[in-house]
């Protein structure tokens, strides 16, 4: 962000009007959404130089191109756009940013999508990931997105969460949630930029952010599942059976996985890998005795592969063996294992009353006619009283006699008692079995011998018959091997895969460089070239005074670069100053025209700067959009030096035009370095030695500088040492340095080199 000018942001809350966006439970998007933008808004304006304003403050309907355009008349430097998911299908949670598919909006972009998605990750939030999409004409799916392109405006969409979704629902269900997601996105931004409040002392200038090369082509979304599924039988505890499951994909995140214990009947929830990571160690407690087992992992994009079988069977008893004293071993233990099966035999037969239809029916039929007599007992008794007051005559003939009713009543009395005591009986007798059967083998045994507890027992296995764990079973399923205690463990085959999987998810080394206009960048580290050589402990000074004393034997020439803007220079002074070289703009190709012209200063200064004895380079301004144009430049250059005496580097000066369109706007890293190499190359045929300007991030974030080694490099970093963590030849060390004999800020410089 340059210096004293207001960094413009503009929050974009979606939907509006009778596009109310997700309603779920009573929540409705749009007013989510801006209450999240008023709270992102107050925070941010407690930082310095910050202006922001809102798109859609009343929740009206209003256009998307609308919205860009609103954005564009308030000088918008970023637009961000607010929003909260759903799905159809109510399974998908987690977090998740929305960002260009092409050029530096997409670099730009993704790393502040990665430090979106570091607040969420502190917030609980599963993490989707930061992603692109492309509509049927190959431009960006999200208008906002696309509308903010087309007028050169950075944008990024944010949804924060799954409102439909349990896991986010708590997080995403009111007015205080909402407040508090702003209040982090806030905080995001202010990271991204590098802010400073000087009311709260939040200071985010030294913040690292991820640098990222702008993509060759429109960057669309992952169609592909994750390239390979992994899940490995780790072993068994009291819990359950571990698994080693895991997942790769190139282009995306592994985001969630689930399971099935029989065969995809049925499946568990929807779980999630932890953030940044694409693998876990889970625990199944279910799998049933019997059955088959796998598993799928998800990408980001909610596309998923499936893991290779487990098969499972229940494993068999081993015969029980028995220590018996050596008189009689034969007969004894024939007795002995004769005794056992008997009480196995009862066991089984009367486990449990719920489980022998024989017993749970009889008991059960047995009550229900004890009842039945009961009651006709008690019903003859009431009729034989009512009788017993009537005379003969009202009784009438035919009716029972009284004394055959009190037989009756006696007879029903007592088969109803007798069968109910049988039943209650029977009943009691099978639970109390099964509940016998059901302890240790040492405690039937104990019944059966009579044996104490200290006594050491003479049948020492289960004799029950009762859950055992299920066994991968390896006839089925290919990869596992059997230890020498039995147990059932993953072979060389199956270990290597996870040896390898792990090998891949090790995070590739990383540098950090500095940006002048964006801070610190965290970037892959480019192996096979040379490095920084310099002993960072030995630079000091400023200005002229700027020096590198170190024991390496590199010695420095304090030098200026200059152009028209400088104006009329006294050259003599200059040299009294100590400016020993000088790297003057011998011309520029402009950026919107495409027309190559001299600087207007050119001569007059190389005369001035060769007549005081200072030694003189040169530097081109490129604009070129493609190898020919390139050539072209270096041809100009070459005609320009004919017949001038040159002791320095002619540099090729490649940077980014942000105050304005450029027709460079849309070269790759490709394209770029591929001009790049084609002026150098051509000014070294011809004679001169190339050198390169450029800042640290264009150096590893737009050109591939595994393709520029053989060519010097000019680095522009004002900071008081140059870190920059490869080779470097010259270092522009300020912008604003003072030197006698010119009038306002100057570059400086010091040229590294050895006698």
């Amino acid at each position: 962000m340059p210096d004293n000018n207001s960094l413009v942001i503009v929050l974009d809350p979606g939907h509006g009007g009778e596009n109310e966006g997700l309603t779920h439970r009573g929540l409705v998007e749009k007013d989510m959404n801006l209450v999240t933008a008023e709270a992102m808004r107050d925070e941010l304006l407690q930082y310095d130089n910050v202006e922001v304003y809102i798109t859609n403050p009343e929740k009206a309907d209003m256009s998307l191109k609308e919205r860009a355009q609103y954005a564009q008349s308030v000088g918008a430097d970023i637009l961000i756009s607010l929003h909260f998911n759903m799905s159809e299908e109510h399974e998908m949670y987690g977090s998740e940013v929305w960002i260009p598919s092409l050029g530096l909006n997409n670099s730009k972009m993704h790393a502040l999508g990665d430090v979106f998605m570091e607040q969420f990750d502190e917030l609980g939030f599963t993490l989707r990931g930061v992603k692109t999409r492309l509509n049927d004409k190959g431009t960006d799916y999200y208008g906002i997105l696309r509308e903010s392109t087309a007028l050169g405006i950075p944008s990024i969409l944010v949804e924060h969460g799954y409102a439909d979704h349990e896991r986010d629902y708590e997080s995403v269900n009111d007015a205080e949630d909402w407040k508090a997601l702003g209040r982090s996105d806030a905080t995001a931004v202010a990271k991204y930029f590098g802010l400073v409040s000087s009311s709260t002392g939040k200071d985010y200038k030294d913040y690292v952010v991820n640098g990222y090369f702008a993509p060759e082509k429109a960057v669309g979304s992952d169609d592909t599942a994750p390239d390979s599924a992994l899940l490995v039988y780790m072993g068994t505890t009291e819990e359950g059976d571990l698994y080693h499951i895991s997942g790769t994909d190139p282009e995306s995140e592994i985001v969630y996985y689930d399971y099935t214990t029989d065969g995809g009947k049925t499946w568990s929830e929807l779980f999630s890998f932890a953030n940044d990571k694409d693998y876990e160690q889970i625990c199944i407690s279910e799998i049933p005795s019997e059955g088959e087992v796998y598993a799928r992992v998800y990408n980001g994009h909610f596309l998923d592969t499936r893991t290779e079988s487990v098969f499972y069977k229940k494993a068999e008893k081993e015969q029980i063996i028995y220590e018996v004293s050596p008189l009689g071993e034969a007969h004894q233990a024939e007795e002995k294992s004769m005794e056992v099966q008997q009480v196995q035999d009862v066991a089984n037969l009367v486990r449990q009353p719920v489980h022998n239809p024989a017993i749970r029916y009889g008991c059960l039929f047995g009550i229900v006619l004890s009842i039945l007599l009961i009651i006709t007992a008690f019903i003859t008794y009431k009729e034989r009283m009512r009788q017993k007051r009537r005379t003969r005559e009202e009784r009438g003939i035919g009716f029972l006699s009284i004394a055959r009713m009190r037989q009756i009543e006696n007879i029903c009395l007592l088969a109803g008692v007798c069968i109910m005591l049988l039943s209650v009986t029977v009943f009691g007798t099978a639970f109390a079995k099964s509940r016998r059967m059901a302890l240790p083998a040492q405690s039937v045994e104990e019944e059966m011998t009579g044996s104490s507890e200290e006594e050491e027992p003479s049948v020492p296995e289960e004799i029950e018959e009762t859950f055992l764990p299920p066994e991968v079973d390896i006839e089925s399923t290919p990869g596992y091997v059997t230890d020498e205690s039995g147990k059932i463990l993953p072979g060389e085959e199956l270990l290597a895969q996870i040896e390898a999987f792990m090998q891949t998810q090790e995070e590739p080394e990383t540098v950090v460089v500095y940006d002048i206009a964006e801070g610190f960048l965290r970037v892959p580290l480019v192996e096979g070239i040379a490095s920084n050589p310099y002993d960072l402990s030995a630079f000091s000074g400023t200005d002229l005074s700027k020096s590198y004393t170190a024991a390496d034997g590199v010695k420095v020439m304090r030098g200026i670069d200059v152009s028209k803007f400088q104006g009329s220079i006294d050259w003599q002074q200059v040299k009294e100053a100590g400016v020993e070289f000088v790297i003057l703009r011998l011309g520029i190709r402009g950026y919107g025209t495409g027309e190559m012209k001299m600087d207007d200063r050119f001569t007059e200064n190389y005369l001035g700067a060769t007549a005081a004895g200072i030694k003189v380079g040169v530097y081109f301004f490129s604009a070129a959009i493609n190898e020919e144009e390139a050539v072209e430049e270096a041809d100009y250059v070459l005609r320009a030096l004919d017949g001038l005496q040159i002791e320095m580097p002619v540099v090729f000066d490649t940077e980014p035009i942000f105050y304005d369109v450029a027709r460079t706007d849309n070269l790759t890293p490709d394209q770029l370095t591929a001009i790049t190499c084609a002026f150098c190359d051509h000014i070294r045929l011809n004679g001169y030695e190339p050198m390169i300007y450029a800042n640290s991030k264009r150096f590893a974030t737009v050109l591939h500088l595994e393709k520029l080694e053989a060519y010097d490099k000019w680095l522009a970093d004002y900071r008081d040492v140059p870190d920059y963590p490869y080779a470097f030849k010259m270092w522009q060390f300020t912008e604003k340095g003072s030197v006698p004999g010119i009038g306002g800020n100057v570059d400086i410089d010091l040229y590294f080199y050895k006698e």
